[in-house]
């Protein structure tokens, strides 16, 4: 089909949905009491639950799926990035709630760049090899427009079915460079891309793909620093952060030209807890204050914790425009040390580096960096103020002082930091497209990934 048929297509089928997500930006909070009753019709355990503040009581914060009363097309692993995998039960209801988020997104895409109507895309597609009952590529989350999307793809879904890295890279590479008319690019993480087009020359990368127009990925927290260098490898395209998109359900979605992405409050039914964990509804929430995003879904999630903080950068009407800004779990523990990752992405704040990673190796934290630009003797103190910092933590001190851990090395990347990482956790198991770079791992062996050495200074 012509991409110009397909894209408007697409675009009219959304517009009923977009126009009532606009609607329901001004009303948020029936809105969003009206989505919690349509969940709760199709419980058996809590269908006779009357207000939010009777379910707030009768049903505690989860952690874990329950078994929903909707027949389960498949069940879908989390990425596993800080703990082990779940299986989430993927739904007609959940694939509805997913169409509310995506549909407003598309309209809103399309109407400020009209010109991509008349181009093809490039949607994320991972290598083979994945275990489980996942989604075959990134388009499956759209529904019923999936047939819409696939007639006006740059690469072919086939090309998942091909094994080996390589040879899926020179295929879906292939394709792409023979896509002239390429317009948008959506993948998650921006290393994804970049390890796909790593064997082209950056300085023909305009040249090859003149219409690209948007490349949508995420862009917060520790994606911020390679979707800034994508920004530097496609300057003819404009780099849209992705909104918060689990694979437990839709959480927000872009606006063009908005700092932040609005919460999609015709999805699920959304509760935020604060730094004291007392949850606080969608139409509650205060400006530039930072909330553990708490969901419930048509697939089965009871006041599931998300464990996504957010912090509200302003506001669509009444809708909160949300910013991510880490993980809230993800605890490195290897002696009884408990380091978070805020607390490290807070003391390595403005290090102004291409590529960090902190990880346990052996007995002592080693910082990991790519900075072409700085000394030996400034990364060396830069992993004083990281050793200063977690010094900070009691059970960290406490394990210093037992011997337990060492100070905080600093091993100094060569080159290609994020390419290796990104590559590495693959070959770890994780599926490609979903690789995030999180500043702290839980697993070792890194000094044998990266090129380079300690730094003795």
């Amino acid at each position: 089909m012509n991409p110009l048929i397909a894209n408007s297509l697409w675009f009219a089928s959304c517009l009923p949905e977009a126009l009532a997500f606009r609607r329901a930006c001004h009303r948020v909070a029936s809105t969003q009491g009206r989505v919690l009753r349509e969940i709760l019709k199709r419980s058996r355990k809590y269908g006779d639950v009357q207000s939010i503040a009777e379910f707030q009581e009768r049903v505690p914060l989860s952690d874990a799926p329950l078994e929903t009363t909707d027949p389960v097309l498949r069940r879908v692993p989390t990425s596993g990035t800080t703990a082990a995998t779940k299986w989430i039960p993927y739904t007609a209801a959940l694939q509805r709630e997913f169409q509310r988020g995506i549909a407003p997104w598309i309209v809103d895409l399309f109407q400020h760049n009209p010109g991509m109507l008349g181009g093809r895309s490039y949607w994320a597609i991972s290598p083979a090899g994945q275990t489980g009952d996942e989604f075959a590529d990134d388009t499956e989350y759209l529904g019923r427009a999936r047939r819409l999307v696939a007639s006006m793809l740059a690469v072919p879904a086939n090309v998942r079915h091909i094994a080996n890295v390589e040879e899926w890279r020179c295929a879906t590479l292939r394709h792409l460079v023979a896509c002239r008319d390429l317009t948008f690019i959506s993948v998650w993480n921006p290393t994804f891309l970049m390890l796909l087009v790593e064997p082209l020359r950056p300085e023909d990368l305009p040249e090859l793909w003149p219409n690209l127009r948007v490349i949508s990925c995420w862009a917060d927290a520790e994606a911020a620093q390679p979707a800034a260098e994508l920004a530097r490898l496609f300057p003819q395209a404009r780099i849209q952060p992705k909104g918060l998109i689990a694979t437990e359900g839709f959480v927000s979605l872009p606006l063009w030209d908005r700092d932040g992405a609005a919460l999609a409050v015709r999805s699920h039914f959304f509760e935020f807890l604060d730094k004291s964990s007392r949850p606080h509804l969608a139409h509650e929430l205060i400006e530039g204050d930072e909330y553990s995003a708490v969901l419930t879904t048509g697939g089965g999630l009871y006041r599931y914790r998300l464990r996504d903080c957010v912090r509200v950068t302003g506001f669509v009407g009444e809708c909160p425009l949300l910013r991510f800004v880490g993980k809230e779990d993800n605890v490195s523990d290897r002696f009884g040390e408990k380091v978070n990752e805020a607390h490290v992405r807070s003391a390595l704040e403005g290090a102004n580096a291409e590529f960090l990673l902190v990880a346990c190796e052996d007995h002592a934290y080693t910082l990991y960096v790519e900075a072409a630009g700085k000394s030996d003797a400034e990364l060396a103190a830069l992993g004083r103020k990281l050793e200063a910092a977690l010094q900070e933590n009691v059970y960290y001190r406490y394990c210093r002082d037992l011997g337990q851990l060492a100070p905080v090395r600093v091993f100094r990347i060569t080159r290609s930091g994020l390419i290796r990482y990104v590559a590495e956790r693959h070959a770890r198991g994780q599926r490609l497209g979903n690789v995030k770079a999180t500043l702290l791992r839980r697993d070792s062996g890194w000094t044998e990934v990266f090129e380079g050495e300690l730094v003795t200074a």
